[in-house]
């Protein structure tokens, strides 16, 4: 997929949406196919395709602290917020649509060999993104007590199958288990579609309408994430014991845009998933934007 089908199909779950194309409750059924179906035979084709050394899984690390990094950050700006206004901030400032945004620059412009990193950045990432802060921010909105709130945490965490998949598919690489190939040419069909559905339960989330009192919300959730985004990008091209290449391709991942599973578990928490998905479809465009601005710097262009 080129970066103008993403944007056709995100404006045609818009226009769906807006028109009544598909039916009012299409962004439901679509978001359950892809969070219990279509996302975890995407994640289990990659690992099946992808040749994993152990020793380079300390770049899921580095994946899991570029999105835990800003939901803590955001969990602390936002503690003084109405809880249905936090959701926004905790799911939108964090958090990389990897898969379908990050994963086409690279393999377009960087070495093949670096596809190896995006798919262990984007492990760490999931860990966080499909499960982990969804069940944190149940969890802390809930206002149960600290036991039940522990073991509502893990029992959502636990029971959401993208999650399982990436638990299963680190330890198989811990232990030099690969995934069988009947199970990769199984899956495979099932893979190909996750990007599309993803993009047009975007576009079917989407609210083009910021109503009174909802801009400063944008613009605070936008800013904050580019914010994060810099220091993060920042730090991994100086800081991080990589070699050079390793360094432009974390940097570069790290302004991916908001993950599409945001303004759906923005919704499941009682906030505001028309603005969220508006918020993941500018953080597209700004996204973009700073890539190819961090791939032109370090000269790989």
């Amino acid at each position: 997929m080129s970066v103008l089908s993403f944007v056709t199909i995100i404006l045609l779950g818009i226009a769906a949406a807006r028109f009544s194309l598909i039916g009012k409750s299409a962004d439901k059924l679509i978001s359950t196919i892809v969070f219990k179906l279509t996302l975890p035979a995407t994640i289990i084709h990659a690992f099946g395709t992808t040749e994993v050394a152990p020793a380079m899984l300390g770049i899921v690390l580095v994946g899991f602290a570029c999105s835990a990094i800003p939901y803590a950050i955001a969990f602390f700006v936002t503690r003084r917020m109405d809880a249905c206004d936090r959701p926004l901030f905790l799911f939108g400032a964090g958090g990389m649509n990897i898969g379908c945004f990050a994963l086409p620059f690279i393999q377009a412009i960087f070495p093949a060999s670096s596809v190896v990193t995006v798919c262990l950045i984007d492990a760490g990432n999931s860990i966080v993104v499909t499960g982990g802060s969804f069940a944190l921010t149940k969890a802390l909105l809930s206002g149960d007590a600290e036991g039940h709130r522990g073991r509502a945490m893990a029992k959502r965490l636990f029971s959401s199958i993208p999650f399982d998949c990436y638990i299963v598919l680190i330890a198989f690489v811990l232990l030099g288990i690969r995934v069988p190939d009947a199970v990769i040419s199984f899956v495979e069909p099932i893979a190909n579609a996750n990007a599309f559905l993803s993009l047009l339960m975007l576009g079917l989330m989407t609210s083009t309408h910021v109503g009174e009192g909802k801009l400063d919300k944008l613009v605070g959730v936008l800013g904050l994430r580019v914010a994060v985004s810099l220091a993060l990008s920042l730090a991994a091209f100086f800081l991080l014991p990589y070699d050079y290449l390793t360094r432009c391709v974390i940097a570069t991942v790290i302004w991916a845009p908001m993950s599409a599973l945001a303004p759906l578990y923005t919704l499941w928490c009682g906030g505001d998933h028309g603005l969220a998905g508006l918020a993941g479809t500018i953080s597209i465009v700004l996204g973009i934007a700073a890539m190819l601005c961090v791939i032109t710097c370090s000269g790989v262009l």
